[in-house]
């Protein structure tokens, strides 16, 4: 491993444990402060719908500004947001600063991804991702616990510390070999079927996600089920776990087997966490998810990577990062909406149907792909 992938490791666990800090503490600071479901939704929302807008100019922003430098703002941007969010209790502040966290976080994550994807040789590139995802994960395991402990300013001073570490080391990265080359723009990478349909099939997961990353905590606390912050501790052991098994085994033969086991598994965690009275099926939800999560996402990204190397890497990283922020941006809204109208029964519904599309459009995908491989090698023969 180079020191590049090294640091970019480093610098993306500080950053994403400032942000896992604040997992369960946000959402009950929000509602705190708006006293409705939907406007709190709105407020998790709004960072990912600016980053919807943002990403489809992000490249050429890269191209001015070079990756390392992207990373710098991003996680400047980080640390000055988390350091203002508890000295402001009122809406129009906080909705600013959800605007600006949405700024950075693309900048700092185009940047880092497409930093990792350029510096893999493809041929490694399936193990490198899933051992990378590990910094996304490792967070998770202590994080949200972390945060859920923590009172007053204190979660929003450790989470704006992290950010700070992160914005040190990436300082010290050297982004001088990454490629900028675009021949076909956002739009047209963006509605290639190799990277619209996986889009699609991650976007129903993200959607779902917000059953669990914003909601959970106001339906464990509303079901009496002590530390379910450990759903999160599970969550992020299973894909660890998994990830770095999987991840050595995975080849182009097999990745469309694992993505459709895995959402089929992360739409079973759905069902699980939405009938879950007690802490064992909510942790047992928590280690599906994990699982479900670990199989398809690293296998979704590297079949973009290989299928569309015409395409320039941050734009693909812009494109799939699309429907990662299309996703969280109206997940929490919706379900929002739906638990305000169904409670918990309709959002975990809800939850769970939205990941079965996914599954529906992924053998539509796969199987037409495995159709397209055939024909071609009858053509060849």
């Amino acid at each position: 491993m180079s020191g590049n992938f090294i640091l970019a490791i480093f610098a993306t666990a500080a950053a994403v444990s400032a942000i896992g800090i604040l997992i369960p503490v946000l959402p009950i600071y929000f509602l705190d402060i708006t006293g409705s479901p939907a406007a709190m939704g709105f407020l998790i929302g709004i960072t990912f719908f600016v980053a919807v807008l943002f990403r489809p100019i992000s490249h050429y922003f890269l191209i001015k500004t070079g990756l390392k430098r992207a990373m710098v703002c991003g996680t400047f941007l980080f640390s000055a947001v988390i350091f203002c969010y508890f000295l402001f209790r009122a809406f129009v502040p906080i909705m600013l600063f959800r605007i600006i966290f949405g700024i950075a976080i693309v900048f700092f994550f185009v940047s880092v991804w497409s930093l990792i994807a350029s510096i893999v040789p493809s041929e490694r590139r399936s193990i490198a991702l899933s051992i990378y995802t590990v910094s996304f994960l490792l967070p998770n395991f202590y994080a949200p616990w972390i945060g859920s402990r923590l009172t007053g300013y204190m979660p929003y001073f450790i989470s704006g510390c992290l950010t700070v570490v992160s914005l040190i080391i990436c300082l010290f990265i050297d982004d001088s070999k990454a490629s900028f080359e675009d021949k076909h723009g956002f739009w047209k990478t963006l509605r290639h079927k190799d990277l619209c349909l996986p889009g699609l099939i991650m976007f129903s997961v993200i959607f779902a996600d917000a059953s669990v990353t914003v909601f959970l905590p106001i339906v464990a606390l509303k079901r009496n089920i002590g530390s379910y912050t450990l759903f999160f501790t599970l969550f992020s052991v299973s894909t660890i776990i998994t990830r770095l098994y999987f991840g050595r085994i995975s080849t182009g033969a097999n990745r469309s087997i694992f993505i459709i086991v895995g959402i089929f598994v992360a739409f079973l965690s759905f069902i699980a966490v939405g009938v879950a009275k007690t802490l064992f099926l909510v942790l047992l939800a928590g280690i599906l998810y994990g699982i479900g999560f670990g199989l398809m996402d690293p296998n979704l990204y590297t079949i973009i990577l290989e299928k569309r190397k015409d395409f320039s890497i941050t734009q693909i990283m812009a494109g799939y990062g699309w429907f990662w922020d299309f996703g969280y941006a109206i997940g929490p809204l919706i379900m929002g909406l739906i638990y305000k109208r169904t409670g918990e029964s309709g959002l975990y519904t809800a939850a769970a149907g939205a990941v079965f599309v996914g599954l529906i459009i992924s053998f539509i995908y796969f199987r037409r792909g495995e159709h397209v491989e055939i024909q071609k090698q009858c053509t060849v023969r």
